[in-house]
């Protein structure tokens, strides 16, 4: 139950291009706090045939996604601009221009339509990117104080973290500051009453390039209740069932996963590792990384995740960059032992409920590994305690309620 801070007398505009999650945050908002939604485009009779060509562009059916844009809850609430993704598909399609090229002007453009919108509210609340062209300063001018909303490292920390990683795969890097929508980003979070980060890691990265950390909030998004202790039997047969859940990448400590991998094999451990998601990035890894058991299993919709995390008996995640990865949430509030390195975000205290490892150290995967794959005792106890600290601490209700006091504080 949301606690009594409800105060519907505090106007909120939501913005947001992209990101679905901001979209669950509006919706466990609006119990607390009037709130209007700015987005992207919003399904319609009419622009049916508009989505099924985008997902061809992008190979993938997205109909299922832009349904989830408007819950029950906002309709009436939320203002759709569908020139901005329509422009980015139709740049998509016709190749006029690079992924990156195309998410900066659609941004630009989402930034300057949302303009005429921005009244009548005390708070301005908008995802990072979200807010060019000057739609922060209208906010700021038409009397909003403002809470950038910005999910992963500071751009810095990901230059110096993980342009390494893509140039040694000859792959190309567009995270860092040498990218001018990230350098947007960064400007856009400067210009913030209050930023709003999603980690205390994220936090981190922040203040160590100078931020003041006076104006930031940390509130960890919450974690759908039906993911709640899927994992029940902790023993294990013959093999270690091993799972990540995500895009498998550079970021996301794919190459490092491999390895490990490849060390069980020396040592002749039993394992099965699986992998469930857009595996496109890794595939330069896996052919020149092999590792005798692994399973590749493309991007599933939640009913079936769940069937995974619970049939798993240790969750693998070793990113070297995140915000807090809502993945590695999920495995934790499913009752999974959790290995995973700080730069994950994840709220692991470290052999209470899961293992922290340092980016990049295969020797500590692989010790953990073999730590959980010979104590069931330790299995149960790290995966039990994750499930309780996610159930009691990291729900939507408290997400809402520690954002709706943020609001609080900003305006009095």
């Amino acid at each position: 139950m949301l606690r009594e801070i409800k105060n519907f007398h505090m106007k909120v505009i939501l913005s947001t291009l992209g990101p679905l999650h901001l979209i669950k945050s509006a919706e466990y908002l609006s119990k607390l706090v009037d709130i209007r939604v700015i987005q992207g485009m919003l399904p319609s009779w009419w622009n049916r045939w508009m989505i099924g060509l985008a997902s061809k562009i992008q190979h993938r059916d997205i109909s299922k996604t832009i349904k989830k844009r408007t819950p029950d809850c906002l309709n009436g609430r939320n203002v759709g601009l569908t020139i901005p993704d329509v422009y980015y598909w139709a740049c998509r399609m016709f190749r006029i221009a690079t992924p990156q090229h195309a998410s900066m002007k659609s941004a630009a453009l989402f930034g300057r339509l949302q303009k005429r919108y921005l009244r009548n509210a005390d708070i301005y609340h908008v995802r990072s990117g979200s807010g060019a062209e000057g739609a922060i300063k209208v906010a700021k001018d038409r009397g909003m104080k403002v809470v950038v909303d910005h999910s992963i490292a500071h751009p810095a920390f990901m230059d110096a973290n993980l342009k390494s990683e893509f140039q040694k795969n000859n792959a190309t890097f567009t995270l860092g500051l040498d990218n001018p929508f990230w350098r947007e980003i960064v400007n856009e979070c400067e210009q913030a009453d209050i930023l709003l980060v999603n980690s205390n890691f994220v936090k981190d990265t922040f203040v160590c390039q100078g931020y003041d950390e006076n104006k930031i909030r940390v509130a960890y998004l919450g974690v759908r209740q039906d993911f709640f202790s899927l994992k029940t039997d902790y023993s294990a047969d013959q093999k270690l069932r091993i799972l990540f859940t995500g895009g498998f990448g550079f970021r996301k400590g794919a190459e490092y996963i491999l390895l490990a991998l490849c060390e069980l094999d020396k040592l002749g451990i039993p394992y099965e590792a699986t992998i469930v998601g857009n595996a496109s990035e890794a595939q330069s890894l896996l052919k020149r990384i092999t590792p005798l058991h692994i399973n590749l299993v493309n991007t599933v919709p939640q009913s079936e995740l769940k069937t995974f995390l619970a049939n798993s008996d240790v969750y693998l995640f070793p990113s070297l960059c995140e915000g807090c990865a809502s993945s590695g949430m999920e495995a934790m509030a499913a009752g999974l032992p959790v290995i995973a390195t700080a730069e994950s975000g994840l709220p692991i205290t470290n052999g209470k409920n899961g293992i922290i490892v340092d980016a990049r150290c295969v020797k500590q995967i692989v010790d953990a590994l073999l730590r959980l794959q010979e104590s069931e005792q330790l299995r149960r106890q790290l995966g039990q305690a994750a499930a309780q600290l996610i159930r009691n601490n990291y729900t939507w209700e408290k997400y809402a309620e520690n954002v709706a006091h943020i609001y609080e504080e900003l305006i009095h």
